[in-house]
């Protein structure tokens, strides 16, 4: 390990023991609740935790920008060996005509192709063809059906999942508080080790 890089001793040493005092206090808790395991214990500081619709409705208000979805462009598409075929498969799609097996309908979305060819579909009209455009795999010809402008997903669409993240981090919440109130109930910290970042870090003497 490069000089400089060694952890300072005093910093690994409150973090070592605020690892120790956390288990030890979370064994404690468990038994005085007569439970097997800290698990259990955890499931109980938490059970109570929820959510309101409000506090969802507010998050999605908030951060709309996160639930926008992407313009989507629907195209028939195929790939042809050689630039012939393509040529004549770019014709009979401008004709209206379904140029037989082979083709894709594809969901295409910015990002999810590459140079020309994603320019020139994200440049083209709906129901105009795009193509021969020749890339490493062989001649594309495409015809535009068409747009889905990107939208903000509704609310009702992405709530559930709002919900649970939001669960989570509140769950989290709840239990730090409660652990938080556990050490100062069961542990006395020595100011010189107090920890800047967390008031709570540093070597305990426990009375119980």
């Amino acid at each position: 390990m490069p000089p400089g890089d060694e952890p300072d001793s005093l910093t690994a040493q409150r973090w070592v023991v605020q690892e120790l005092v956390t288990e030890q206090i979370l064994a404690h808790e468990a038994e005085a609740a007569g439970m097997e395991n800290v698990d259990r214990l955890v499931e109980q500081v938490i059970a109570d935790v929820a959510v309101e619709e409000d506090d969802i409705r507010a998050y999605y208000e908030r951060n709309r920008d996160l639930f926008l979805r992407p313009e989507v462009r629907l195209i028939t598409h195929f790939v042809a060996d050689d630039a012939k075929t393509a040529q004549s498969l770019a014709k009979r799609l401008a004709g209206a005509e379904s140029p037989g097996s082979g083709g894709e309908p594809l969901d295409v979305r910015r990002g999810e192709l590459a140079g020309p060819l994603e320019d020139a579909l994200f440049g083209a009209q709906e129901g105009k063809v795009v193509g021969p455009i020749e890339t490493e795999h062989g001649f594309h010809v495409a015809r535009l059906e068409s747009v889905i402008p990107q939208f903000v997903a509704p609310y009702e669409d992405v709530r559930t999942v709002i919900e649970e993240d939001l669960l989570v981090a509140a769950r989290e919440r709840a239990f730090d508080e409660w652990l938080d109130g556990r050490r100062q109930e069961l542990a006395t910290i020595e100011p010189q080790f107090e920890h800047p970042a967390h008031p709570i870090h540093g070597i305990p003497s426990h009375r119980h």
